[in-house]
């Protein structure tokens, strides 16, 4: 497994963990109305998220050979790849957050402004997931001898 896909499944694995992690937190504070009242309740879904990803962290930055390459054609044609299809689908992603409120909430509908900033960055997590996705399948289907 080569750098660009032990980013790849590192930074997924990342996001998948942090959205899960987060929604527990939006879960627990917003539709449960309960906060964590002890200093562990509250940095618990911290500790969770570095136990999780530090082994990951330590695992994607060690190379498994002094002459392992770094980048090659095949790499950047694959990033290349996996860029368009990120491009792609932030297309349709951003065409999908503005037009799905005003079909939800109707033309006199209203959007709290603190919910913009999340809005967009579930949008961005979405697309950046798009991407790392795409890159792993292009090399599972590279690997199997497949075009």
């Amino acid at each position: 497994m080569n750098r660009t896909q032990k980013t790849a499944l590192c930074s997924l694995i990342f996001f998948l963990s942090f959205l899960i992690v987060t929604s527990c937190v939006f879960y627990r504070i917003f539709v449960l109305k309960r906060t964590p009242e002890s200093f562990a309740g509250r940095f618990l879904p911290l500790a969770i998220l570095i136990v999780v990803n530090g082994p990951l962290l330590i695992w994607m930055l060690r190379r498994q050979s002094p002459g392992e390459v770094k980048v090659d054609e095949r790499d950047k044609l694959i990033d290349n790849r996996a860029a368009m299809a990120a491009f792609v689908s932030a297309l349709i992603v951003f065409l999908a957050v503005s037009g799905i409120p005003r079909l939800v909430l109707g033309d006199n509908g209203c959007i709290p402004a603190w919910s913009l900033p999340l809005i967009n960055l579930c949008a961005f997590m979405i697309v950046t997931m798009i991407y790392f996705v795409a890159i792993l399948i292009q090399y599972s289907r590279r690997g199997n001898g497949k075009r």
